[in-house]
């Protein structure tokens, strides 16, 4: 008797291991780009769906969707796409980051790692979903975004062509999947770097009173952002400061009366201000006197 127990019990141990190394490969086999990467498997919510576009908003976004897409680079949140007439980012979240890498997370035993991956990623997901509602709702201009899509829909009945990091073409079925699109913006030094070169002081001040005014206008609406790095999450629409990277902010209503934000400003620019002074040290007075009129 105790032989067979012993027997069934290490047939048992074979078999989960055999079950989670099928489900490791067919999660983990293959790191290059696929349609599967950003075909969305949440469920529809209400919560998550965007108020309708004007028939003006809606011809506009046809036709920047009609356009093919070219590989651009990727974040941890999302993959980027550039239009062909390189004015617009498409951008498509991450599926594996929002759902389960296993069918075990379905399991809700509480010592499943899988069921507690589950938990976490459920979680990321309504925060991700939440920032890029919020951001269309609230910070459309101040974002350069255009449109936001997150639920499975039927509305779209749109084909979009994507070419990736290999040159390979995708058709993307654009309803299932979670997107936003962007104006395309230039970085902040960057485009300080360009201004400079070719003479135009003026042009790169007004560019650092634009940083400052907009870092001003999301504190004074209570935006909170765990990642506010100047250098690759904010940048320019002709010439005029945008936060390019939407996938963390939230609003807080009690920062919009506490002015807490602006005991920050000096530690979110000071990369930038450290930056000035090692390139561009004739801009540096103009950045102190910024950074006085936004912390009184």
């Amino acid at each position: 008797m105790l032989k067979k127990i012993y027997i069934g019990s290490a047939f048992f141990l074979f078999a989960i291991s055999l079950f989670l190394g099928i489900d490791r490969f067919a999660h983990h086999s293959s790191n290059r780009f696929s349609l599967d990467k950003i075909t969305s498997s949440q469920s529809y919510s209400h919560e998550w769906d965007i108020p309708p576009l004007s028939a003006e908003e809606q011809k506009s976004l046809d036709q920047i969707l009609s356009q093919k897409f070219t590989y651009y680079s990727k974040g941890s949140q999302a993959y980027v796409f550039l239009s062909e007439d390189k004015k617009y980012i498409l951008k498509f979240l991450k599926q594996q980051k929002l759902r389960p890498s296993s069918w075990l997370a379905y399991i809700p035993v509480s010592l499943n790692p899988y069921y507690q991956e589950y938990l976490f990623k459920y979680k990321k997901c309504r925060a991700t979903f939440s920032a890029c509602k919020t951001a269309f709702l609230e910070l459309k201009k101040e974002s350069g975004l255009i449109y936001v899509h997150l639920n499975n829909t039927r509305d779209l009945n749109k084909k979009v062509v994507i070419f990736d990091k290999h040159g390979e073409r995708h058709i993307v079925e654009i309803d299932k999947t979670s997107f936003y699109v962007q104006k395309r913006a230039q970085l902040i030094y960057s485009r300080i770097s360009e201004l400079m070169h070719n003479g135009d002081i003026q042009g790169a001040k007004n560019i650092i009173c634009s940083v400052f005014s907009l870092i001003n206008y999301l504190g004074q609406k209570g935006v909170v952002d765990n990642d506010p790095i100047l250098r690759k999450n904010f940048g320019l629409i002709d010439d005029v400061a945008v936060q390019i990277d939407i996938g963390k902010l939230r609003i807080d209503p009690v920062r919009q009366h506490n002015l807490a934000y602006k005991q920050e400003v000096g530690s979110i620019t000071h990369s930038f201000k450290i930056w000035l002074e090692k390139n561009y040290p004739e801009l540096s007075d103009h950045f102190e006197h910024c950074l006085t009129e936004s912390t009184k």
